[in-house]
């Protein structure tokens, strides 16, 4: 049986983990370079299409928190898989600056969709969590 929670960040945002580790199926966490950069993409996004309105915008400082609790916070098996890393790579991407945007991507032409105004401007990663995997979108 899978161990599956939420969690409320400080926002009030609902965030799915798996074995305590981030894990929010469904959605494509994305990190730009600027703020700026992210407020472009989330703006285009919310404009085009309701599906996502309920994109979510982290700080560097925001996901900095974020990950290096979550990070504390995951379980053996969690660490087993590719989450830890991933929510890793996160954090060493807020500590260079990075703004994130958590997109709901729940099937693949909403990922193509916010994909198409990512890649509008420059960014560091695009990662999207289908139920068993993490795949890496460039």
């Amino acid at each position: 049986m899978r161990q599956e929670s939420r969690i409320i960040d400080e926002q009030g945002h609902a965030l799915k983990r798996d074995f305590g580790a981030f894990y929010p199926t469904g959605y494509t966490v994305v990190a730009f370079e600027t703020q700026n950069d992210a407020q472009k993409v989330l703006t285009e996004l919310q404009a085009a299409d309701g599906m996502f309105a309920d994109c979510i915008q982290y700080s560097p400082e925001q996901m900095a928190d974020f990950a290096e609790r979550n990070l504390a916070e995951a379980g053996f098996i969690a660490n087993l898989g590719t989450s830890v890393s991933t929510v890793q790579s996160f954090l060493d991407a807020a500590r260079h600056g990075a703004t994130f945007l958590i997109v709901p991507t729940p099937n693949d032409r909403a990922t193509e969709r916010a994909m198409e105004a990512v890649h509008r401007v420059p960014f560091v990663l695009a990662e999207r969590y289908h139920r068993l995997a993490i795949e890496e979108l460039h």
